[in-house]
């Protein structure tokens, strides 16, 4: 029997979320009026609280600290961090931008709860745990979704999200079964040795099992050609919420990709890594083309997440290297480092969209018209955010799609890496409008000043240090990450 200690050492952080969660949750029941807006204080004093616990676990000994549906590895600590990381950014913009959303504070113990879901996602051992994370931080999500109820477009968007997201977690579902037929456990490590038969008694059972999974996951990272329903849902949704979708969510996933089917998978998948990375050109291309042709800045932003999801993908398609072991952790690095890097850049990029279409009353980019002259903080900010998802130099997109074009490199894979390059030159070209209407002459002649509140300048002045740092300073970071025991 399992006693407290055990149980803490692993889920300690998860633990602290979900009765953060619930006090939030039972605490904006009880109270009326004003002190509804304490909820949200007690969702980001909870994160603050798992943040240090979730380090602490760094380098920690795997068979002292795991329990059986639950490992404590570097690998699900470093994504765990992410997760945190972007979650509490997200909530600090929920909070700014809550004057003008009106959002129900219901998202602040929903987004922990989703947080909670997307961590077990990252360190689960067991097929079961692995999946009901999935499915907590897919149901909260559809209804963070749906959080406006008065606004036709965000009940849409929830909708959409409920049908697509519930078809590709059962054909996950489905994929997942058929490793539970061949291994006769749920549990991860008994499924990684019950595979190495199976590839030749049983192979056409195992490579269904991938493909079936491979196509949920690609679905719900938006990987082209299963992207059509982002840019409605993104659109729809409360700003801080996309934030949220396309960072956390994505980077979940690419969690759930690398825990289940690298570590159980391994070598065998030869040429499915290699039509992985077709997966991502198509995704690059696709996303970035697509942004071409926008003019709101939710939707633009949208197809440039779709893009960023083939940018992630590369480092598993280089896995399609016959020196998979002397690239794998290389390529891992690299994924994470990007992660972070992305975190930072999209959240700032949405918190300065949120504050000018909430000045202009308007989501296109023809509300950021004039804006070095309106707000010139803002119009720096989101110069940075934007030449960081393009990739210029000292930033942290920059840094981060190098390191994963020496990933490819080093792998063979050459093309994967010139395709990263094209499509980040055609992603400065839209980001370009944008700037653009920032510093271009307002045919309207002078606008209002741009306002913001204290909390809105912390929310973008966290995520330029997070951008400046990565681009500037990636010593300490990629330090840490090559250091790291990935799998204990």
């Amino acid at each position: 029997m399992l006693t407290f200690t055990q149980v803490w050492n692993a889920l300690g952080p998860e633990i602290v979320l979900a009765i953060g969660g619930f006090v939030a949750m039972v605490y904006e029941f009880m109270v009326t009026g004003r002190a509804k807006q304490g909820t949200p204080w007690i969702a980001v004093f909870s994160v603050l609280v798992a943040l240090p616990l979730t380090w602490s676990k760094l380098h920690a000994a795997l068979a002292t600290y795991s329990i059986a549906v639950i490992a404590v590895d570097d690998f699900g600590t470093i994504f765990s961090l992410f997760i945190l990381v972007s979650a509490l950014l997200v909530l600090l913009f929920a909070i700014a931008s809550q004057a003008r959303l009106k959002l129900a504070f219901e998202y602040a113990y929903l987004v922990l709860f989703a947080t909670v879901g997307a961590m077990v996602i990252c360190s689960a051992l067991d097929l079961v745990t692995l999946y009901v994370g999935l499915e907590l931080l897919s149901i909260t999500s559809y209804v963070l979704v749906a959080l406006h109820r008065k606004n036709v477009k965000s009940s849409e968007a929830g909708l959409k999200y409920l049908i697509i997201g519930s078809i590709a977690s059962a054909i996950i579902l489905y994929g997942l079964s058929f490793l539970y037929g061949i291994a006769g456990s749920t549990g991860l490590s008994r499924i990684a040795t019950a595979l190495q038969t199976a590839y030749g008694s049983e192979p056409g059972f195992v490579y269904l099992s991938m493909a079936l999974i491979l196509v949920g996951i690609f679905v719900k990272i938006s990987a082209a050609p299963f992207h059509l329903w982002t840019a409605d849902v993104y659109e729809g949704a409360p700003t801080p919420i996309t934030a949220y979708l396309a960072v956390v969510s994505k980077g979940a996933v690419l969690g759930f990709l690398f825990r289940v089917i690298v570590w159980l998978f391994g070598a065998k998948l030869g040429e499915w890594f290699g039509l992985v990375g077709w997966i991502a050109v198509i995704t690059m291309v696709i996303g970035n083309l697509g942004a071409l042709s926008q003019r709101n800045i939710k939707r633009m932003l949208a197809y440039s997440s779709i893009g960023q999801a083939g940018y992630l993908l590369i480092p598993f398609s280089s896995l399609s290297s016959s020196t998979l072991a002397s690239v794998m952790w290389q390529n891992l690095s690299s994924t994470v480092f990007y992660l972070f890097a992305y975190s930072f850049m999209t959240i700032g990029a949405f918190a300065v969209f949120g504050v000018v279409a909430d000045a202009g009353g308007s989501e296109d980019v023809h509300a950021f018209t004039g804006l070095s002259r309106r707000s010139p903080w803002l119009a720096g900010m989101m110069t940075l955010f934007l030449l960081s998802l393009s990739g210029l130099p000292l930033t942290a997109g920059f840094f981060g799609k190098f390191s994963i074009f020496l990933g490819a490199i080093g792998a063979g894979q050459i093309w994967l890496g010139v395709v990263l390059f094209a499509t980040s030159a055609i992603a400065f070209y839209y980001y370009f409008g944008i700037l653009r209407a920032m510093y271009g002459k307002d045919p309207e002649g002078d606008r209002a000043p741009v306002r913001s509140s204290p909390m809105q300048h912390i929310v973008v002045a966290l995520c330029a240090i997070g951008t400046l740092w990565l681009g500037i300073f990636p010593g300490p970071v990629t330090d840490l990450l090559s250091n790291l025991h990935w799998f204990g």
